[in-house]
């Protein structure tokens, strides 16, 4: 303390020409310099009262722009932690870490942070224990016959003074004893009156942290105060301070060592005394320190005390994480010749996790590898994907042992096990018929399991293909000049064609296994091999041979890589081919036929036609048909759109548009609109009254998904196209073409009168005055027909290619046709 005041009397000196300057320049409306401000701050505030004083200027008016300076009556912030303060900013570096990138050094964060003052305690109950001293205070309640109040405090000679009863002398005593002694005194001395003792403000000490604290000093504290409540005051131990051996000296004796990792690892607070005034809480520089890292709990520095061994420091620092691999730690450590040296440790061994350390040793605990051993993996067609325990002898009946375990209807002839030999981790397939292995436990058809296997289920009806490309790809990988990839082919008529792994021994029959089954149409007779190698000169030697699905011996070839099976199928098979007929037959619906049926065959079968039935206006369709149509009349649209751009681009180049021109752009558009409606109805003109009449000419074989629509009788004629109102006209035997188109108000002027045509009931297109085009050789008009006018293309524009116009006009007229006949 005496040093402190001499230390605050030398600075007050030598910033006094400093604050005479300061306080001089007030009388002549000068403000001091910033720098100035913060020195005079700077000093204590008892001196900065007592250099105001000397010059008689006012503190507040002085800091009148600052923030106040109040003077702390139960702390002294001592002159090193000041002089710590200024140097960083105000603050107390808590930083506990070394070097950026190393290791923290552990249990120094705990008292870490910025000094402080620490207020008496007075709130809290003391211990019986107590011992009173000067500056404790009293409180006595006096009731019975008279009911007073005294807070007694104890003076410099250990006495209280009652009134009426007089001085009472209680310094040695603890607060048990004081208590009883008031009590007992005054119950002898105030007759009718009892006493009531309790604590009341306590004491403050001064006492000294000494050594390596973050900032060393002399501080008032209160009197319940700790060794542990002297360090926070202090800031802490320093980096270069020992945590193990904190002493507490009272008169030059050691009264106390604390060990604060006690505190910090086993919350143990035995060693933290009480302190008294005038106790030095001293802390000596750090003993040995070694390092530990890697999958532990608390990486960081520790600090030994006295021997310590790798046990212990495992132990300081919370033991090893569930990843550490114990049997590949590392020792760091500087040898006696000073060079830096590794030692290898296996911590499951007692010989060497009770190895001694030494100063600056440094442990390294490794991952385990992120790979699961002495595990089997179950994928695929199960109901429930997992990861089991591998043990040395596990069969696949161990892991599945019943049909239960796999999902509704599973491939019982074909799964895979997936294995990886170690230590090179290439991948080898072996397939196996769970029904065989549940059937014939511990037998060869129960295959052994080894480490890191993976066992593969299929459906039998599942795709199965996405597993086994991912298998063939990585067996693709592992393929070289000298081992070709291990996979083979199957196509035609299996459940599932592609390409499967080659396992070893595998059989054509395995393969068809693999494949899901043959098909129902599978040609048993004679399946195709293909076989491809490479000799010596490395030409390329391809081999077919042919094999018998039926014969046990020819199936159980055994396969090489990359053999291609080719499954064909049974002659003439077809699946079952069928034809509509609608309309009037006698007993219309769907009809199967073979392959040598015809047409005239199913209406004979059907019944024949009705009555009522109109055989030239029968429409028959094809699917194939349809499809085609459906093209050209994609292609139509496509030229007609490609000519109607390039007659509006012409246009468009010409200064004034002639009016009929401009119709006819107009008359082309909606031409191209009705053609994206027109239907592909695939029809196929027919002559239904020859083919009834079984004329050989007419015998018209079917296929699949044919249709047959047979109408009622018609009596209507139909005009369609460029007249002035397209109509339905009733039939007359003695009228002509021509007179149905005067009935429906005759020509317009855009209609092209040398090119008009009959589309015929049963599809057929002929022209009136010239040879049938189609089907129908009867130049005069029937029940059904229609007769198109179509539009004169020269009349639209010349410059447009209208080469194709009357095939468009045959299909509209054609659909509209065939759909007025329904």
């Amino acid at each position: 303390m005496i040093d402190t005041l001499s230390r605050l009397r030398l600075t007050g000196r030598a910033f006094l020409f400093v604050i005479a300057a300061l306080f001089s320049l007030q009388s002549i409306a000068l403000q001091p310099t910033p720098a100035q401000l913060e020195q005079f701050k700077g000093l204590p505030a008892a001196e900065q009262a007592r250099l105001a004083k000397q010059f008689g200027v006012d503190i507040p008016n002085v800091n009148a722009a600052q923030t106040p300076v109040v003077a702390q009556t139960n702390s002294v912030m001592p002159v090193a932690q000041q002089q710590v303060a200024e140097s960083v900013g105000g603050e107390i570096n808590t930083n506990t870490e070394m070097e950026e990138g190393k290791l923290p050094a552990f249990g120094y964060d705990l008292f870490a942070g910025q000094p402080t003052t620490f207020a008496p305690i007075t709130d809290i109950p003391v211990s019986s224990d107590y011992v009173l001293g000067p500056g404790d205070s009293l409180k006595v309640n006096l009731y019975g016959k008279e009911s007073q109040f005294f807070e007694l405090v104890v003076d410099q000679e250990g006495q209280v003074y009652i009134p009426d009863l007089g001085p009472m002398s209680l310094a040695g005593l603890d607060f048990s004893e004081a208590k009883e002694k008031i009590k007992k005194t005054i119950d002898q001395k105030m007759i009718g009156v009892k006493a009531s003792v309790s604590m009341g403000s306590l004491r403050s000490i001064r006492v000294f942290v000494l050594g390596e604290a973050r900032v060393p000093g002399s501080y008032v504290i209160s009197s319940l105060s700790t060794m542990t409540n002297a360090l926070v005051l202090s800031g802490g131990v320093s980096e270069l301070g020992s945590l193990r051996n904190i002493q507490l000296k009272r008169k030059g004796k050691l009264v106390q060592s604390l060990d604060v990792y006690d505190l910090l690892l086993k919350g143990d607070t035995s060693g933290d005394a009480q302190l008294k005034s005038g106790d030095v809480v001293f802390i000596p520089a750090v003993g040995p320190q070694v390092a530990i890292k890697g999958q532990i709990k608390r990486p960081a520095y520790y600090e030994l005390k006295g021997s310590g061994s790798v046990s212990d420091l495992l132990s300081y620092s919370g033991g090893m994480l569930a990843s550490a691999y114990p049997q590949g730690a590392t020792l760091e450590r500087v040898n006696e010749q000073n060079e830096r040296e590794f030692l290898n440790l296996d911590l499951s061994l007692n010989a060497d996790i009770n190895r001694t350390l030494k100063n600056g040793d440094q442990i390294t605990l490794p991952k385990i590898l992120p790979k699961v051993e002495n595990v089997i993996k179950v994928a695929g067609h199960v109901e429930r994907a997992e990861t089991r325990r591998w043990t040395p002898g596990l069969r696949v009946s161990d892991i599945i042992q019943s049909i239960e375990y796999l999902k509704p209807e599973p491939d019982l002839n074909y799964a895979l096990i997936k294995r990886y030999s170690k230590p090179e981790r290439t991948l080898s397939v072996h397939s196996f018929r769970i029904a065989d292995a549940l059937k014939s436990q511990q037998s060869e058809a129960d295959p052994v399991l080894q480490d890191l296997d993976e066992l593969v289920f299929f459906g039998l009806y599942g795709d199965r293909s996405e597993e086994v490309v991912k298998l063939v790809e990585e067996l693709r990988q592992q393929a070289s000049i000298s081992t070709p990839s291990k996979e083979v082919s199957v196509g035609g008529n299996v459940r599932y064609p592609g390409v499967y792994p080659l396992v070893e021994n595998m059989t054509v029959e395995n393969l068809l296994s693999a494949a899901g089954g043959l098909t129902e149409k599978a040609y048993l007779s004679s399946a195709e091999l293909n076989r491809t190698t490479i000799n010596e000169q490395q030409d390329r030697v391809q081999d077919r041979r042919v094999v018998q699905l039926s014969n046990a011996d020819s199936i159980s070839s055994k396969l090489q890589a990359r053999d291609v099976l080719t499954v064909k199928a049974i002659p003439e098979w077809a699946e079952t081919k069928q034809i509509t007929l609608r309309g009037e037959v006698k007993f219309p619906g769907v009809y199967p036929f073979h392959k040598n049926d015809t047409l005239a065959d199913v209406i004979e079968r059907a019944g024949g036609l009705t009555e009522y039935a109109y055989a030239p206006g029968a429409m028959f369709t094809r699917e194939d048909l349809k499809t085609q149509q459906a093209q050209q009349l994609r292609e139509m649209q496509a030229r007609l759109e490609a000519d109607i751009a390039k007659a509006e681009v012409v246009a468009a180049n010409q200064t004034t548009l002639d009016a009929s021109k401009a119709q006819g752009l107009g008359e082309a558009q909606g031409l191209l609109d009705k053609l994206k409606t027109t239907p592909a109805l695939g029809r196929l003109v027919i002559d239904l009254e020859k083919v009834i009449a079984g004329q050989d000419a007419y015998s018209i074989s079917l296929k699949d998904g044919d249709e047959l629509f047979i109408p009622e009788r018609k009596s209507s004629v139909t005009v369609i196209g460029e007249v002035q109102l397209p109509v339905s006209q009733l039939f007359e035997q003695e009228l002509d073409y021509w007179d149905y188109i005067e009935r429906s108000g005759g020509l317009t002027d855009k209609a092209d009168d040398e090119r008009i045509y009959i589309i015929k009931a049963n599809g057929g297109v002929q022209m009136p005055d010239s040879s049938s085009w189609f089907a129908s050789n009867d130049s005069q008009l029937a029940p059904g027909d229609t007769v198109v006018v179509p539009l004169d293309a020269d009349k639209i524009d010349q410059v447009v290619l209208w080469r194709d116009m009357s095939q468009i006009f045959y299909q509209i007229a054609l659909g509209a046709a065939a759909v007025g006949s329904l």
